[in-house]
């Protein structure tokens, strides 16, 4: 899937204007270097940045239909630089916001994956160790 299309910079005010100015790092994402995206489940997906460069983003709650398509929202213009999710929100089809809780750089889509899963394994674990 070509975001191109679909992603969209929303202004929706102020709210980074501190982080506007930010140099690129590491945690940073360049808005303008996102040229795809795989939708790992309904909290997670891999922004992809180029050859070298994969951002986990994770919501910070099940994001109904984001499998179907979205749009990724954001307070800074598409030429923007974004290095806290404050006020970034994924956007399903159907118009579901969904508040991003953290990006994050991973390796690749196969190491985002594993991260997905040693979490919700770890989560569930100790879930499981609560109730002993």
């Amino acid at each position: 899937m070509q975001p191109a299309a679909i992603i969209k910079a929303v202004i929706l005010g102020s709210a980074l204007a501190a982080a506007s100015g930010a140099a690129a790092s590491a945690d940073c994402i360049r808005m303008t270097n996102v040229h795809g995206f795989t939708v790992i489940d309904d909290t997670h997906v891999v922004l992809n940045g180029g050859t070298r460069h994969h951002y986990l983003v994770t919501t910070r709650s099940r994001c109904p239909d984001l499998r179907w398509g979205m749009q990724i929202g954001t307070t800074l213009p598409r030429t923007g630089t974004v290095c806290s999710p404050v006020g970034e929100y994924l956007v399903s089809e159907d118009g579901w916001r969904c508040p991003i809780e953290t990006i994050e750089e991973v390796e690749d889509l196969e190491t985002a994956r594993a991260l997905v899963e040693a979490r919700a394994d770890a989560e569930a674990a100790a879930e499981a160790e609560a109730e002993d």
